[in-house]
């Protein structure tokens, strides 16, 4: 097909049976198909003219024989260049005696460029077409368009990577598109398409290895990250319909009420348009769960109908201390899910009620490689990176709690300088609990003159980094790693303990001093009453 122009008497595709290796399939640029069933000693011809509803000067774009029926065939056809976009897409199951059309569901002007069998269900089926991607679980009868990233884009040829189940589309200008994994898609049926919800289990093992994430945001313009799939076990659901708030019910049914009895609703009151304002969004997610049946992470995903995807990264949910009012969004932190068997279950929360959507389904990781050395074993690593992950909990709550407390003792600064009565007191006070924040400060991060030059002594923070650093470690801790991470927490007991103080009793006891003195109310104290 040079420059889009048919020479009329070129053969533009070829197909051998995989089935039977003496049944071989012709298609030209000027309509007609050939059939051998002798290896080409002899051949049969097909005219397009002789097919009903198929124009006789279509070119043939593809021609597939079936995977399991050697009698079976596909032909795509193109006929654009007589101006007729229509799609034609035919089958024969008798070596081309009849023919039947498989395009009676496809969009207009979608004409087929390719269309490929899955290897295992030879009733689903991929199209490449003019404006994207097909797929049928019916052997023809239903057609859905697969989205998900796919761009509204001439797809000139789809292929199957067996090994992998991946689909592959190569497009007209817009490059390579990859579908991982889609043998989700042979479980569908058109009875199981009618069910609520479906949940699906990758088809293969996941191949687990730790993700580096020493790589964050603070790096600036030392960051660069390519952009890849996301990384861990990517499960597969669908839903029959859209999870709909109150309003868009309510939408809903005001739409069809105009449609169908041309009546305009009734406005909803406004208790009722508050209520709806508050309603809180309908939400879906994936429950993991290990062997033992504990919770490891909920996996959130989208709630309108059709197919969709989320990822586990593989890892617990992340346990370290919400400090700010959206929660810790860094996944550092959060603990790696050792290899093994996994389970997952899809759920729905609509106000306050959760409901399973399916059945648990069960996968496995599996490691990657492994280490060269002999190491320590996933029970212990699990057991330090456990014991690490609890340290850290105990420091993050206690430097939140100091940085509290330094952000009261500069309101009390402000307090103190407005107070009406004798200040003087107050002043010794504010001095000795600064000197106690100070000690504690000191404790955690060192002397701060003497951490901005020269090597810097170790303290709890850079203890418990220093111990951190094997934690996703394939090999484990060393001894060095232990004594550093019990190092750090003993200097933890004693600073946790000396915060809990001056947050409890020391900080509040100069609060109400100043206001005993006259002075102004400050964060943390009771609410003022008549």
């Amino acid at each position: 097909d040079l420059y889009a122009m048919s020479e009329y008497h070129t053969i533009a595709n070829f197909a051998e049976s995989p089935v039977d290796e003496n049944i071989l399939w012709v298609g030209t640029d000027d309509g007609i198909i050939q059939v051998t069933t002798n290896g080409g000693k002899s051949w049969k011809k097909i005219e397009l003219d002789d097919i009903r509803g198929v124009p006789a000067t279509a070119y043939v774009n593809d021609i597939r024989a079936d995977l399991f029926d050697p009698e079976t065939v596909y032909v795509a056809l193109d006929n654009h260049k007589y101006g007729d976009y229509k799609p034609y897409l035919i089958k024969s199951t008798n070596l081309g005696k009849k023919w039947t059309s498989m395009a009676d569901d496809l969009p207009e002007k979608h004409l087929v460029w390719r269309i490929v069998q899955d290897h295992v269900n030879k009733d689903l089926m991929f199209i490449g077409t003019e404006f994207g991607v097909f797929f049928t679980v019916d052997g023809g009868e239903q057609w859905v368009e697969l989205e998900g990233g796919m761009p509204t884009i001439s797809t000139r040829d789809v292929k199957i990577q067996r090994r992998e189940n991946d689909l592959v589309a190569g497009t007209f200008g817009r490059g390579i598109y990859i579908l991982d994994d889609y043998a989700p898609l042979r479980g569908l049926t058109e009875k199981s398409m009618q069910e609520d919800a479906l949940l699906f289990a990758p088809s293969r093992p996941v191949k687990w290895f730790q993700l580096d994430d020493n790589h964050t945001d603070s790096d600036g313009d030392d960051r660069f990250v390519a952009e890849n799939p996301e990384h861990g076990a990517t499960l597969t659901y669908y839903l029959k319909d859209s999870l709909l708030t109150a309003k868009e019910k309510r939408q809903e049914a005001e739409k069809k009420l105009i449609k169908e009895k041309e009546k305009y609703p009734k406005y909803p009151s406004w208790e009722e348009v508050e209520a709806e304002n508050q309603e809180a969004e309908p939400a879906v997610y994936v429950e993991i769960k290990d062997e033992e049946g504990d919770v490891v992470k909920r996996v959130s995903g989208s709630t309108k109908k059709g197919l969709h995807r989320v990822t586990w990264d593989m890892t617990y949910a992340n346990l370290m201390p919400i400090t700010g009012k959206e929660g810790s969004r860094r996944s550092r932190g959060a603990l790696v899910a050792l290899p093994g068997t996994y389970s997952a279950t899809l759920f729905k929360r609509e106000g306050n009620t959760v409901t399973a959507l399916s059945e648990p389904v069960s996968f496995e990781l599996e490691s990657i490689y492994d280490g060269a050395l002999e190491g320590a074993t996933d029970e212990q690593r699990a057991a330090f990176d456990n014991a690490v992950s609890d340290a850290q909990k105990r420091a993050v709550t206690t430097t939140t709690v100091l940085s509290s407390v330094e952000e009261t003792m500069e309101a009390l600064r402000s307090a103190i300088d407005r107070t009406q009565g004798d200040i003087t007191g107050l002043e010794a006070q504010y001095a000795d609990v600064q000197r106690e924040i100070n000690a504690v400060n000191r404790e955690l991060y060192g002397l701060e003159s003497r951490n901005r030059k020269g090597i810097k002594p170790a303290n709890i923070t850079s203890r418990l980094g220093y111990a951190r650093s094997a934690v996703g470690s394939s090999y484990g801790p060393t001894q060095q790693h232990k004594d550093q991470l019990r190092f750090a927490n003993e200097g933890l007991d004693s600073v946790s303990e000396r915060v809990s103080v001056l947050q409890q009793t020391t900080l509040p006891a100069l609060q109400n001093a100043v206001v005993n003195a006259g002075g102004p109310w400050t964060m943390g104290l009771p609410v003022i009453t008549r």
